[in-house]
Formats: C-alpha cells, sequence, structure tokens
C-alpha cells in the first residue's frame, strides 16, 4: 500500500539541510510531523499546531523509546520515517601534522559511526516495531555519495555503506510486515551543510565533474524523498541523486 496520508511523519536529523527541507514539505501537505534532533532549535518558520519539535540523542535506545512513547500515543499510526540524522565528517586515513604523520583519530571515528550508522539504526528499528503492530509504513534512510568510496572521508564513507546495507536488510525483514524500506543516496547538493563541510574550490571542481555540470538543490532529494514514500512498489533500493557523478 501507499504510505497513510493520515499517520504522523517523523523526520531525523530535523534541524539540518536535507531534514528540515523535509518538514517543510510534509507540514505544507498538511502532515502530522514530529522532527527529532540532538540539539533542535525550534524554528518560528514551522510554526505549526501540526509539528512538534524535540531534542533527543538519536544514539540513545532508551531516549528514543521514550521520546516516541511520550510524544506519539500508541494508538496513533506512524506512516512515515525520513532518517535524515548525520554529520558530514572530513578526516584522511593518515595526515601529516606538524612534522609527524598521525592516523586518523579514533574517537572521531567512533562518533562519525555513531552519528551516521548507529543513529539511524536505533530509530528505525523502533520505528519499525510500531509501524508493524499497526500493519506497516515506509522508512527512508540517507546514504551518500561517499559510500562508495571518497578521498579524506573514510569513517563517513564506510558509515554510509553501512546505511545500505542496514537498507536492504531492514526492506527483507520487514516487507512481510507491510514495511518498506529505501535509501536515497545524494551526491553533492547545495546546502548549507555541504557548504561547511566543503571550500568554495572543491565544490567548483565536484560541479565541473557532474554530468550535468552543477550541484544538486534541496528541492531535487526531496522530490526523491515523495518518490520513495508514495510508490507502494519499491522496497530495498538506494536511490542515486547525484547528477551522474561517479567519485
Amino acid at each position: 500500500m501507499a504510505t497513510d496520508r493520515q499517520g504522523w511523519v517523523i523526520v531525523t536529523g530535523g534541524n539540518g539541510s536535507l531534514g528540515d527541507g523535509a518538514v517543510s514539505r510534509f507540514l505544507s501537505r498538511n502532515r502530522q510531523v514530529l522532527s527529532l534532533d540532538r540539539l533542535h532549535d525550534e524554528s518560528p518558520g514551522h510554526a505549526s499546531d501540526r509539528l512538534v519539535q524535540r531534542s533527543v540523542d538519536l544514539a540513545s535506545a532508551d531516549a528514543v523509546e521514550a521520546i516516541l512513547r511520550d510524544t506519539i500515543p500508541r494508538t496513533d499510526r506512524i506512516a512515515l520515517l525520513v532518517n535524515a540524522v548525520g554529520q558530514i565528517v572530513n578526516e584522511p586515513i593518515v595526515a601529516l601534522r606538524g612534522a609527524v604523520l598521525q592516523p586518523h583519530s579514533e574517537e572521531r571515528w567512533r562518533a562519525t559511526i555513531e552519528a551516521n550508522l548507529t543513529a539511524p539504526f536505533i530509530i528505525a528499528s523502533r520505528v519499525a516495531a510500531r509501524m508493524a503492530r499497526a500493519g506497516g509504513g515506509a522508512i527512508i534512510n540517507f546514504s551518500s555519495i561517499v559510500a562508495r568510496g571518497n578521498t579524506g572521508q573514510a569513517a563517513y564513507g564506510a558509515a554510509k555503506a553501512g546505511v545500505e546495507g542496514l537498507t536492504v536488510a531492514m526492506a527483507r525483514e520487514l516487507g512481510p510486515f507491510g514495511i518498506r524500506v529505501n535509501a536515497v543516496a545524494p551526491g553533492f547538493i547545495d546546502v548549507p551543510s555541504t557548504r561547511a563541510a566543503l571550500d568554495e574550490e572543491r565544490l567548483a571542481t565536484l560541479a565541473g565533474a557532474t554530468p550535468l555540470r552543477r550541484l544538486g538543490q534541496l528541492a531535487e532529494i526531496l522530490d526523491a524523498i515523495d518518490f520513495l514514500a508514495d510508490n507502494a512498489f519499491v522496497s530495498g533500493v538506494v536511490l542515486d541523486v547525484n547528477g551522474g557523478l561517479r567519485l
């Protein structure tokens, strides 16, 4: 079945560029939205009685279970999870610091995996349990073009590759419960988080290397979310939205 348009939409990473865009789009369609992030800035631009914004540690199973229990009544249906939580991280395997070659920080590796793989897994698995009891729903995770490997982003790329494996496994396991699970893998999108992670020269190089000769736009990612949310026979798919770029 297509996504139940009467049920709740949960957006994780709601304080980030992609998550905030998803919140805006679903509110414009009169959906009931729960927006979650570790530190959530309540946006006056989203003032709506159909929006609930909460700060929560998405890498904590106990915190996630509590926020779901306290915010969405068990009698209410969760129709869709847009799992946009994550953080772009740049760090090479080995870097010259001063006069010494230093390996990638173990602490930063663990933090990157937690933010980009563990947190999406925890919220998706908890929401899936609610969906299964209610007869179905849809989950959309977020991968990235760097899941195929990218210089200087070993931890981030490994985490996103994990998201893709998680997405396929969940689709296979949860399909019998009426739950579809897919992922969007954006290329380089012209949003503040991308510009904060990459300088103008690097962005210009990437735009030039993209067959469409530009960065992607937020609306194009939101259109991909719409497709995966609404097509009732699409599951286990990682949808590339990257202008044809291959790293």
